[in-house]
C-alpha cells in the first residue's frame, strides 16, 4: 500500500503544478483586459509573424487606430507595446520598470551603466554622473575643438567627393572619448579608428539578427555560427577597452614614482573624468575591475556609434534643406569671425537655430527608436495590470512621427516646430531622443555639446549637398537606428 501511495506522489505534483500554472493564466488574462490582444496562435503566439521582419515591421502587428497598449505572446514571453506619451511616463518613471528588456542582455555587459540591474545601475550611476556633469563637459571644450579641427582637415582631402559622414564622425567620436573620458590621448582618425567602426557595425548586425529571431532568445543561439562571430567582434572590443586601461594604469603608476598622484589630485579638485572615477572607485574597493571594463565598452557601444548617427542624420537633413544650412550657416557667420576659430561656451549658447535643427533631426530619427523594460513587479496601467516578468517595448519611432501629436507634417523636416511658442503643450514624455525617465542618457550634455561644436567646424568650412530626397532616406530602426544610405553626401568648400 505504501508502494501504491508513493507511486501517485509524482502525478499528485505534476497534477498541482498544472492548477497552479492554469491558475496563474487565469490570473494573467484578468488583469489584461484593460489592454487590446494581438491574437496569435496557441503556445506560439506570434513567433511566426516575426521571422524574416524587420524591427519596424515587427512592432507594426502593435499599431492600433487608438494608440492603446497592446500586447501578445511569443512562446512563453509576453511583449507589451506603448506608443502614447501618457503610458510612456507612467513606465520610464517607475520603480518596477527599471530593468532593461531582455535584447538589452546580447550585449553580454552585465555591470555597465546601459545594461545594468537596477540596484548596480543605481549605484554605478549616481557615482558617474559627475564625471560628464556640465563642470567637465565645459573642460572638454578644448579637446572637442581640437579633435574635429583635425576631422576636417582630414575631409579637405575629399571636397568634390561624396563621403561616408557617418564613418567620418565615428572616427573623430572615438578620438574624443578616448581622450576626454579615458584620459588616453590616442590617434583613433586612422585605421585603428576604422577597425573599431569595423567591429561595432558587425556587432549591431549580429544582435539585430538575434532580436529578430525570438526563438534564438536562449542558449541555443549559444551553438550557432553567429555566436561564433559576435564573440569574435566583442573580444575585439575587449581588447581595444582592455589596452586602453592598462595604458592609463601604467601612466598613473609612473607618475606616481615620480610624486605625482594623478587620482587624488583630481578627486581633490572635483574634476575626474570617467576612467579616473572608475579607477577611484576600485581604489576605494567599490568597483572591481570587470565592473570598469564593463563601462569602457558602455561608453564607447552608447555614445560613439550613436553620435555619428546622429550627426550622419543631422548632416543628411541639412544637405537634403539646403534653406536650412544657409540659415545655421548665417547663425555661424553672426557667431564666427574666422573659420577656424575655436568654439567657446559663449558660442554655443548662441547657436539657437542650430538647436532646432538637432531636435528636429533627433525628433525624426531617435537614435534609440525602441526602448525596451521588463516589469520587476505587477505594474498597474490604465486600468489593467502589466503583469510581473512582462516585457515593455516603448515605439519612439512611431510616437515621434505620429500626426496625432506633431500635426499633419509630422513626416516633414521642419525645425520651426520646437520654437517655444510652437512646443509649450506638449506632453513632457512626447519628445524623448535620449529616453527619460530615471534611465536616460547620463552622457546628454556632452552629446549635445560635441555635436555641436562638430558642425559649426564642418558648416564653416564646407557645403553639404546630396541626391536624395527626404522619403529616400532608408532608415533601419533596429536596436539603434541606422541610416541605410551610404555614402549620400557630397562635400564642396564653401565661401566663408
Amino acid at each position: 500500500m505504501i508502494g501504491d501511495i508513493l507511486c501517485t506522489i509524482p502525478f499528485f505534483i505534476l497534477f498541482v503544478t498544472i492548477i497552479i500554472e492554469c491558475w496563474k493564466v487565469y490570473l494573467n488574462f484578468t488583469k489584461l483586459k484593460a489592454f487590446h490582444h494581438i491574437e496569435g496562435w496557441p503556445i506560439i503566439g506570434n513567433g511566426l509573424h516575426l521571422i524574416g521582419k524587420n524591427n519596424e515591421q515587427i512592432f507594426e502587428t502593435f499599431v492600433t487606430e487608438t494608440e492603446e497598449i497592446s500586447y501578445t505572446w511569443v512562446g512563453p514571453i509576453r511583449l507589451f507595446h506603448v506608443a502614447r506619451p501618457e503610458d510612456v511616463q507612467a513606465i520610464l518613471t517607475s520603480e518596477k520598470c527599471l530593468k532593461k528588456a531582455i535584447p538589452y542582455g546580447f550585449l553580454y555587459n552585465r555591470t555597465g551603466l546601459l545594461t545594468a540591474e537596477p540596484s548596480t545601475w543605481k549605484v554605478h550611476r549616481r557615482a558617474l554622473n559627475p564625471t560628464l556633469g556640465p563642470k567637465m563637459v565645459n573642460s572638454f571644450v578644448p579637446i572637442f575643438n581640437e579633435k574635429f579641427q583635425k576631422m576636417v582637415n582630414l575631409m579637405e582631402r575629399q571636397i568634390g567627393n561624396n563621403v561616408d559622414m557617418h564613418q567620418i564622425i565615428f572616427r573623430a567620436s572615438v578620438d574624443t572619448i578616448t581622450s576626454a573620458s579615458f584620459g588616453v590621448n590616442w590617434t583613433m582618425q586612422n585605421r585603428r579608428g576604422d577597425e573599431l567602426h569595423r567591429w561595432l557595425i558587425d556587432l549591431n548586425d549580429n544582435i539585430q539578427k538575434r532580436i529578430q529571431r525570438v526563438w534564438l532568445w536562449n542558449p541555443i543561439y549559444y551553438l550557432t555560427q553567429d555566436y561564433k562571430i559576435e564573440m569574435s567582434n566583442f573580444q575585439a572590443v575587449y581588447r581595444f577597452t582592455r589596452t586602453a586601461l592598462e595604458n592609463k594604469r601604467m601612466n598613473l603608476a609612473e607618475k606616481l614614482e615620480h610624486g605625482e598622484d594623478e587620482l587624488a589630485i583630481t578627486k581633490e579638485n572635483n574634476n575626474q573624468n570617467y576612467l579616473q572615477k572608475c579607477l577611484q572607485l576600485e581604489l576605494e574597493q567599490k568597483f572591481t575591475d570587470q565592473n570598469i571594463c564593463d563601462e569602457m565598452e558602455t561608453i564607447l557601444i552608447a555614445s560613439v556609434d550613436t553620435s555619428a548617427t546622429v550627426f550622419y542624420g543631422i548632416t543628411l537633413m541639412l544637405a537634403i534643406h539646403q534653406e536650412y544650412q544657409e540659415r545655421v550657416v548665417d547663425e555661424m557667420r553672426e557667431i564666427f569671425i574666422d573659420v577656424n576659430e575655436p568654439v567657446t561656451n559663449d558660442h554655443l549658447s548662441r547657436m539657437t537655430f542650430l538647436d532646432l535643427v538637432i531636435k528636429e533631426t533627433m525628433r525624426y530619427f531617435p537614435i534609440g527608436p525602441f526602448l525596451g523594460r521588463e516589469c520587476t513587479a505587477d505594474f498597474e496601467i490604465n486600468g489593467g495590470v502589466i503583469p510581473k516578468g512582462s516585457q515593455i517595448f516603448i515605439n519612439v519611432l512611431r510616437m515621434h512621427r505620429n500626426p496625432k501629436f506633431f500635426g499633419e507634417n509630422a513626416l516633414e523636416f521642419y525645425p520651426e516646430r520646437f520654437l517655444p511658442e510652437n512646443c509649450a503643450d506638449w506632453h513632457p514624455y512626447l519628445f524623448i531622443p535620449f529616453s527619460a525617465g530615471a534611465r536616460n542618457c547620463i552622457g546628454v550634455r556632452y552629446a549635445w555639446t560635441s555635436m555641436k561644436i562638430a558642425l559649426s567646424h564642418i558648416l564653416r568650412r564646407f557645403k553639404l549637398t546630396t541626391h536624395l530626397k527626404l522619403h529616400e532616406v532608408i532608415i533601419k530602426p533596429e536596436l539603434l537606428l541606422k541610416i541605410g544610405n551610404k555614402n549620400a553626401i557630397r562635400i564642396e568648400r564653401r565661401k566663408w
